[in-house]
């Protein structure tokens, strides 16, 4: 049985990489993903990943049919604020899930099959904070949770009918949003973060996490790393004090950043993702020395990363130690 359905609306023109996401869905035979959308063109959709063609007008006139309140769906960026409704708006579509969620498509997913097992997600009403990857039980009362109050105020009313994106679909940006809700009224919620979520400048990666505890952002201090999708995980591979250290995430974030596309990367089994490009990798990866050579080359002619790689921590990488 499937665990989960992420439902992601996307009006306009899908992101030219929009390809290596769909990619990234198909080795997680547990999630399943459904996309509506009005960009129509070819893309090789995998068996997990579903399209439903629907136009802007179409799509507002079916949210308003849910609603009495007049819903504000102007443009269709505004669509962030309406991410908690999604198990209410498509309910009839997910009813053989145990979980339903939302995530954003400037992502590349990771082993969600192996970091998001059935054990852990039972413990849950919701999962994670932050816009780009949460998930909700599937049940009628949590469907509608959105709909709950806070201290007799009711944050979707605002959310759904102002004009202004109010960031009611993650927290981080304010109190009155979905996360708010769950918490204020006695629902379990997993507030970790899992993601690699590199800030958009500098160009350099440094990752971004946020701490629920402190309701704050935090960036990473640069590191000398490279990450890779293996072909069904994200992996950070970082040097520090002249050691290897590998890194999974359940999936990389890159916040709209304008990515290029190397030579056959598209049907790549593996690609590196560096601050501006995906190029295509062989499988199996191998960091060996070689394999650095390549990266310290590629990187510099980007002019990404200073010179990062020694040769005495290439030749520790080569004899494995």
């Amino acid at each position: 049985m499937k665990r989960a359905c992420f439902i992601i609306p996307y009006f306009g023109k899908l992101p030219n990489y929009f390809q290596l996401f769909l990619n990234s869905c198909a080795p997680n035979k547990k999630f399943d993903w459904l996309i509506i959308t009005n960009d129509n063109r070819g893309f090789s959709y995998p068996k997990n990943v579903k399209k439903i063609f629907m136009e802007w007008n179409e799509f507002k006139r079916f949210a308003q049919k849910k609603f009495k309140e007049k819903l504000a769906l102007e443009y269709p960026k505004k669509l962030c604020d309406f991410k908690p409704t999604y198990g209410y708006l498509f309910e009839d579509l997910i009813r053989q899930y145990s979980y339903w969620g939302y995530c954003d498509i400037d992502t590349i997913m990771g082993n969600l099959d192996e970091q998001l097992p059935l054990s852990f997600l039972n413990k849950y009403d919701k999962i994670f904070s932050l816009g780009h990857m949460v998930l909700f039980k599937n049940s009628f009362e949590i469907n509608r949770a959105f709909l709950k109050p806070v201290n007799k105020e009711y944050y979707y009313k605002k959310a759904l009918t102002s004009d202004k994106i109010e960031v009611f679909d993650e927290t981080g940006n304010g109190k009155k949003n979905i996360d708010t809700i769950f918490v204020k009224n006695g629902y379990n919620v997993f507030h970790g973060d899992w993601s690699y979520n590199p800030r958009v400048t500098p160009t350099k990666f440094k990752n971004v996490i946020y701490d629920y505890y402190t309701d704050d952002f935090y960036t990473e201090d640069y590191k000398k790393s490279i990450c890779i999708w293996d072909g069904h995980n994200i992996v950070r591979y970082v040097i520090n004090n002249n050691n290897l250290k590998k890194e999974s995430f359940l999936y990389v974030h890159l916040q709209q950043r304008k990515m290029k596309l190397g030579s056959n990367v598209l049907k790549a089994k593996a690609f590196s993702i560096i601050p501006n490009e995906f190029n295509l990798l062989d499988l199996p990866v191998d960091v060996s020395k070689n394999y650095i050579k390549k990266l310290k080359r590629e990187d510099l002619n980007l002019h990404y990363f200073r010179i990062m790689w020694k040769w005495k921590i290439a030749n520790k990488l080569k004899n494995g130690r």
